[in-house]
């Protein structure tokens, strides 16, 4: 006998609803209203991915036009992953304080959004403490440019994530998780070239990783797994 928690999944699973159409469509509507606003800056995010002249540039430009589309990719961010990570409780059949639905996507924003804004709050902190919140600051907008690559090429995967079935959806499945992985793995090695460039050691750097970085995915897990 199946739990009502359960039963909706597999709804879910077998017959999308229609709020999923709606939503993922929004927001390739939203994404194409960036593209055609920000495009050029846009192409500059993407390189800024791939090399660290072209994000300490940007950086040092700081222009509003930036500024904005930084907020925007941002917001873009936490709406796609939110729809992600949604997709990926469904499928591991995974309901946090028993949400499900628009609750549970929901629940997921505010999640993103929280860490994201303590991780800015702990750098922050950490700058003034030490003196170093210029640097800290670089070394943010160098991180968080993963984020927003990870929002933009998210959005295909998890609308083709939505809409298949069978073999292939396992395979789309799997790519999503590679495809985050490999962006997760430059931005781990962004950090590592940026401790070079900017010459901080790498003892900080070590400490950095652990106190505000692997620290608080541990003690995340650890919540996660006491309300599943």
């Amino acid at each position: 006998m199946q739990m009502p928690g359960q039963e909706i999944l597999l709804k879910a699973a077998i017959h999308p609803p229609t709020w999923y159409f709606i939503y993922l469509f929004l927001l390739a509507g939203f994404f194409a209203w960036i593209r055609v606003y920000y495009g050029n800056i846009i192409i500059q995010t993407l390189q800024a991915s791939v090399n660290f002249q072209v994000a300490n540039r940007m950086f040092q430009d700081n222009s509003l036009l930036q500024n904005q589309l930084d907020r925007v990719l941002y917001l873009f961010y936490f709406l796609s992953m939110g729809f992600l990570l949604y997709n990926l409780e469904l499928r591991l059949e995974m309901a946090p304080y028993d949400l499900h639905g628009l609750g549970l996507f929901i629940f997921n924003l505010g999640l993103l959004s929280g860490v994201f804004l303590g991780r800015l709050l702990m750098l922050n902190l950490a700058g003034v403490i030490f003196n170093r919140l210029r640097i800290l600051r670089e070394y943010l907008y160098n991180i968080f440019i993963f984020n927003k690559l990870i929002g933009m090429a998210v959005l295909p995967l998890v609308f083709l994530l939505v809409y298949t079935r069978g073999i292939l959806q396992d395979l789309i499945f799997w790519l999503t998780l590679a495809v985050v992985g490999g962006i997760f793995l430059m931005r781990l090695f962004r950090g590592i070239i940026f401790s070079y460039k900017k010459e901080v050691l790498i003892f900080y750097m070590f400490l950095y990783l652990c106190a505000l970085e692997i620290a608080p995915l541990v003690l995340l897990y650890r919540w996660l797994e006491g309300i599943l």
